[in-house]
């Protein structure tokens, strides 16, 4: 990807996700991101950093989670690294599509990380060796294939 359109470095505590939700939709809308496809993408990145919040720090709100953004003519990359305890990637895998869960078979866990394989059309975890976490999730452009259609027919 070209650049980095913001780099955020913020404490592993769960009450700075609404603050961080607010800012990637406001990326997202100057990128042209709007409606259901935004509000996907923001609740696909929320749930990375929950997850980096639960899974690698264990809810300590002690530690780091640095999220980067970056926008290029092709696409658009969230990347979010952590220092804590790697991912098993078995339980990164996408399995197949989720739809919408059943209440009655939903099980806690993992519909995160399979809401992260729905929404972007490539997720790569990559965990440290002994410490350390990096997910990359990267949408193609054109981002809304609709907007883009709309603007040509006006």
């Amino acid at each position: 990807m070209e650049g980095t359109e913001f780099y955020l470095d913020l404490a592993s505590d769960p009450r700075l996700l609404n603050g961080v939700r607010g800012l990637i939709r406001g990326y997202l809308v100057s990128a042209g991101v709007t409606g259901e496809q935004a509000d996907c993408i923001v609740l696909a990145v929320d749930e990375a950093c929950a997850n980096s919040i639960r899974h690698s720090y264990g809810g300590s709100r002690d530690y780091r989670i640095r999220l980067i953004a970056r926008r290029d003519a092709t696409g658009i990359e969230f990347e979010l690294r952590d220092d804590g305890v790697p991912a098993e990637l078995e339980r990164c895998k996408k399995k197949e599509s989720i739809g919408v869960p059943d209440g009655s078979t939903l099980q806690p866990g993992g519909l995160g990380v399979q809401l992260m394989h729905e929404v972007f059309d490539e997720v790569t975890f990559t965990p440290g060796q002994e410490r350390g976490n990096r997910v990359t999730m990267r949408l193609s452009l054109p981002v809304n294939p609709g907007s883009v259609k709309r603007a040509q027919d006006g």
